[in-house]
């Protein structure tokens, strides 16, 4: 069954890599498009900072917690089924979270608001996990590659969330952000179900034995010193979240939200342009996975201390960051956020030896849970 479910993904390679960067592109852009308008309509609803706070993280919250949950999920239904209906319970929440302008003020609208949060967060630790799993299925050999393609939509989704988000709700107020970017994701999940053979996403039961649990990959130190080195890179750019926009201020670089978002763009749009350039790099055995990563975070470490400006570069400059210097550090930082995650799934399998193939949706549950739990700690350590 596995060979089979293998050779009608590749037949389709196309396809699926259309349908995974579509979904994608749009998944993260549900992520980002409430940065731009959420928490001040949502204080006009009595909603505190506290709340607003709170639908922010428990998107990635929800995803360490499920990540492992799809894993199993794809062993016993299969990859292709589990990634549509997480798609389809994205874009069914994105739609319902619509309704929250037609709520009262106070606990109605801050419940609803949290509970489809938390249902998008569902649907997107299976639509994530699955995404990962399909790619390496694709083709192992260059795995890293396609991966650092879908990490161009990724990037994009980040990038385009916040002010797309801006734009729809000036049309069309609280409602058409949520409506658009709901019906926006349906097209990936329609394609899949419409063209990938039954065989893709309904699997034996013998399958499910000869997947390598979680528990396993948890016991080899090489996949988790890569699993933490995953969780440190996503949360590198996260500690910038709460933090940037204040620094720039008191630097006197940036003051206004549009200059501010621009600064976060700078860093965002170096990551989208160098992961299909890091994706070959990774692969080439002169390079390999491993030094990749270790560069990359070398490269947030430099980019960090650029930023700060640190005293360890003695840069005679009274303590003062130049708009030049940060925007080379901003480069500098997605590049190595782009090197320090791209190439995390080949090094998983690699480290997996001749069980890679049997592993891959544990190492897809694993590395959904690492990039969410990065996610969830910069913020908070940024701002302590």
């Amino acid at each position: 069954a596995r060979m089979t479910v293998k050779s009608s993904m590749r037949n389709n390679k196309m396809l699926v890599m259309i349908c995974t960067n579509i979904a994608n592109l749009f998944c993260h852009s549900v992520y980002s498009v409430l940065a731009s308008f959420f928490p001040q309509e949502a204080k006009a609803k009595g909603m505190g900072d506290d709340g607003v706070g709170l639908v922010f993280a428990i998107f990635a919250a929800v995803i360490f917690l499920c990540s492992p949950i799809a894993a199993r999920l794809m062993n016993k239904h299969g990859k292709v089924w589990v990634y549509i209906w997480g798609i389809c319970t994205v874009s069914v929440s994105s739609i319902l979270f619509s309704v929250a302008s037609a709520l009262p003020a106070g606990w109605p609208f801050a419940a609803w608001c949290v509970t489809m949060r938390l249902i998008q967060g569902i649907g997107s630790a299976l639509e994530e996990t699955a995404m990962y799993a399909i790619i390496a299925d694709l083709d192992t050999e260059h795995v890293t590659l396609y991966l650092g393609i879908c990490e161009i939509s990724t990037g994009l989704g980040y990038m385009i969330g916040p002010p797309l988000g801006g734009f729809l709700f000036s049309a069309g107020g609280f409602s058409m952000p949520f409506i658009v970017l709901g019906f926006a994701v349906a097209p990936a999940a329609m394609l899949l179900y419409s063209y990938m053979p039954p065989d893709a996403y309904r699997l034996s039961k013998g399958e499910e034995k000869a997947d390598v649990p979680m528990r396993t990959l948890l016991r080899n130190p090489q996949v988790m010193v890569i699993a933490v080195a995953a969780m440190l890179a996503n949360s590198d750019y996260a500690f910038l979240e709460p933090t940037l926009g204040d620094h720039a201020n008191r630097m006197g670089l940036a003051s206004t939200p549009d200059a501010i978002g621009m600064l976060f763009s700078v860093a965002m749009t170096s990551y989208t342009l160098s992961c299909p350039i890091i994706g070959m790099v990774a692969k080439r055995e002169r390079c390999g996975p491993r030094a990749v990563i270790v560069g990359g975070l070398m490269l947030q470490l430099l980019g960090f201390l650029l930023i700060g400006p640190s005293p360890l570069l003695q840069v005679d400059n009274m303590g003062r960051l130049g708009m030049g210097q940060m925007i080379v550090a901003l480069i500098i930082f997605g590049i190595g956020e782009s090197m320090s995650m791209t190439p995390v799934m080949d090094d998983m399998m690699r480290s997996c030896g001749e069980y890679a193939d049997e592993s891959v949706n544990a190492l897809s549950s694993l590395m959904a849970s690492s990039f969410s739990l990065g996610q969830m700690i910069g913020p908070l350590i940024g701002s302590t």
